[in-house]
């Protein structure tokens, strides 16, 4: 009898677990019946529940996005665009979109110019995802540490020659491939990216509702935030100005 309760107790705690690790799949379905059948609300409200579950995919963020902007909530849109762009720098599909939705941004901020070399630079770092880089540092690392085996190992001087000198170019690039990767996640703990949500804000000379007001902006602009103090952010532009707002006018990528 004992045998028999236990044998329930396991098919009950298997149908469950399969119930969990399906539920992410049903919610996706659902909400690409409900954005096909343009009710864009449910569909955002079952793709954030998706994303509650602790479930993320540039995907998932794309289509989030969609429902967003046929929602006509364009800085929402944007937002998610923009996060799956981070998972999927290159997504044709992704960058076309969010394209699409930064011509209903109001602010047009000009870029300060950056000499060509920085800005070729940082358009090679961010070319691949902070996960990408790190997975070719691995895959790098384990080349070249296969390759000083072999010169280790290897009776043959033009053996132990090029295996040592390709292990040595591959263990450079996995510590490239590593800094590339840390760099995009310093930059993105210490001055993410943020997509203002509010229609209009003023931004302010301090972190106080009687700070001199410096200039307006509106929804759908993207900024950078430098600085946090209480329920305030510093935001720069990319012309270069900043100033300060509340967090709760912004949303970080």
């Amino acid at each position: 009898m004992n045998s028999l309760k236990l044998v329930l107790v396991g098919l009950l705690m298997w149908n469950l677990n399969t119930t969990v690790a399906n539920e992410p799949m049903l919610l996706l379905d659902s909400a690409a019946t409900y954005y096909g059948a343009s009710q864009f609300e449910k569909s955002i409200e079952l793709y954030q529940q998706v994303l509650d579950n602790g479930f993320e995919s540039a995907e998932l963020y794309y289509n989030l996005g969609n429902a967003y902007y046929k929602s006509n909530k364009i800085p929402k849109a944007i937002v998610n665009f923009e996060r799956a762009l981070k998972l999927a720098p290159n997504d044709e599909d992704i960058l076309f979109n969010l394209q699409l939705a930064n011509t209903h941004v109001v602010d047009k901020i000009e870029v300060l110019p950056e000499f060509f070399l920085t800005s070729w630079w940082n358009r090679f770092i961010q070319f691949f995802s902070s996960n990408e880089w790190a997975l070719m540092s691995m895959v790098s690392f384990i080349f070249g540490l296969g390759l000083l085996l072999v010169f280790f190992l290897s009776g043959r001087v033009i053996a132990r020659k090029l295996s040592f000198w390709f292990a040595v170019l591959f263990i450079i690039a996995s510590l490239l491939s590593f800094n590339f990767s840390r760099k995009q996640i310093w930059f993105t703990q210490n001055e993410p990216a943020a997509i203002i949500i509010t229609p209009s804000v003023v931004v302010k000379s301090a972190p106080a509702e009687n700070g001199t007001e410096l200039f307006l902006i509106h929804e759908s602009l993207k900024v950078k935030v430098t600085d946090k103090l209480g329920d305030w952010c510093e935001i720069k532009l990319s012309d270069g100005n900043k100033g300060w707002l509340k967090q709760s006018d912004l949303e970080v990528i």
